[in-house]
């Protein structure tokens, strides 16, 4: 049988670290990235996993002639790396180092917060938008998401949620440089891409409050309106001087769709730029995770899979891929349901074992409130069992954090 082209993405690096294996080559100790076919037409629970048991080759042999691997997840000395063939550096490793603390994390996003409230409320009373103060924040901004993901999506996903203009932009943000981190871009890439998730909806400001605010649905000539906020905030940027090309992508193009039946010029394919594909993944996913005028919140992991049931429709089948593995399959800050019916949030990936996140329990399963701080390690004996829809449960960072350090310790 003809081994396949490996996809690729209008030259982008995103699928060079795969190989294609047929599934009768496939061996324990293998990750297997990618199916030749939707992860939903299999008994696979979501994208990725480390081949460990011999039923799972069964199962991969009998629904797929072929797969792709990861070698830099794969078990040391279970496959190679053909001739040509460039693993890009790996992006899904904890990064080194002490990073920045609980403290210095909410100082960062407040930080951000603030600033882009103050742009976005100047550039309403002026016209005019000064991204002075987005600019000089941004550096350290990146740097705090890369080195403390897990505490910069626990603040996201728990805290009492400001006004959603702003906080959708710190939140596809911070998604974003996640994502950008993961798929391997340099820093000033990044840079860009926190700046573009910033800036995306910033032409909201000229669509009157009352169409925004509307619960039932838009006539034509109001849906009209709201997709001029895409001209209008580009307009807004052109105005500066050296916007970076990557962040005009971003803004302009982050409602195209793979179909076609995005707007405002109905790109199609690889013709929507690489960081404009990124952006409409991103901003779809942030969305559909906060309570909207027109439909309740879903978790992470329900936004994940609606992303999923759109692939190579209306986005890129391998960015969405790529974005659950940045994130994992039950992103920080999920509200779960564990296997012996207790409920909690997902507050630390494991990132060599996407299905078994660390847990901290919220609620026994009689429903009644936890008294003390449990922090557990999913696995074969105490699984999670679904997502569940989004609560308003607050759990101070502080006392997360010294939960989490006191069962590292315990492990160690």
């Amino acid at each position: 049988m003809s081994m396949p082209e490996k996809p690729q993405l209008d030259g982008s690096v995103l699928t060079d670290r795969l190989i294609p294996l047929q599934s009768k080559q496939l061996e324990p100790g293998m990750y297997v990235a990618e199916l030749d076919r939707s992860w939903l037409h299999t008994p696979f629970t979501g994208p990725g996993f480390l081949i460990t048991q011999r039923s799972q080759l069964q199962a991969l042999r009998r629904h797929c002639n072929y797969v792709y691997v990861d070698p830099s997840r794969s078990e040391a000395g279970t496959v190679g790396t053909p001739p040509g063939v460039v693993p890009i550096r790996s992006a899904s490793k904890k990064a080194k180092g002490n990073g920045a603390g609980l403290h210095e994390v909410r100082t960062s996003l407040r930080s951000m917060l603030e600033r882009i409230t103050a742009t976005v409320q100047s550039a309403r009373r002026n016209g005019q938008l000064n991204l002075q103060m987005i600019n000089e924040a941004v550096p350290d901004f990146v740097g705090t998401v890369t080195r403390k993901t897990d505490a910069v999506f626990w603040f996201i996903r728990t805290s009492e949620d400001p006004a959603l203009l702003y906080r959708r932009a710190v939140g596809t943000a911070a998604v974003s440089v996640v994502f950008g981190r993961h798929l391997g871009l340099d820093r000033t890439e990044l840079e860009h891409l926190a700046i573009g998730g910033l800036l995306m909806d910033i032409g909201k400001i000229t669509v009157p409050v009352p169409i925004l605010a509307k619960p039932d649905h838009l006539s034509p000539a109001e849906r009209l309106f709201v997709e001029q906020h895409v001209p209008r905030g580009l307009a807004m940027l052109q105005l500066q001087s050296q916007i970076p090309g990557r962040v005009v992508d971003m803004v302009l193009g982050h409602h195209e769709r793979l179909d076609g039946t995005g707007y405002p010029r109905q790109l199609r394919g690889t013709e929507i730029p690489l960081f404009a594909r990124i952006a409409g993944i991103v901003d779809t996913f942030d969305a559909l995770t906060l309570n909207r005028r027109y439909a309740a919140a879903m978790s992470a992991n329900s936004a994940l899979q609606f992303l999923n049931s759109l692939r190579d429709i209306k986005f890129d089948a391998a960015l969405v891929g790529e974005l659950v593995r940045a994130l994992g399959i039950f992103p920080t800050g999920t509200r779960v349901e564990l296997i012996d019916g207790s409920t909690g949030l997902v507050c630390e990936q494991n990132r060599d074992w996407p299905l078994r996140p660390r847990v901290v329990v919220t609620a026994e399963a009689n429903g009644t409130p936890s008294r003390s701080m449990r922090v557990l390690d999913t696995g074969a004996h105490l699984h999670i069992a679904r997502a569940l829809p989004p609560d308003s449960a607050n759990i101070d960072g502080e006392q997360l954090q010294r939960a989490i350090e006191d069962a590292k310790a315990i492990a160690c």
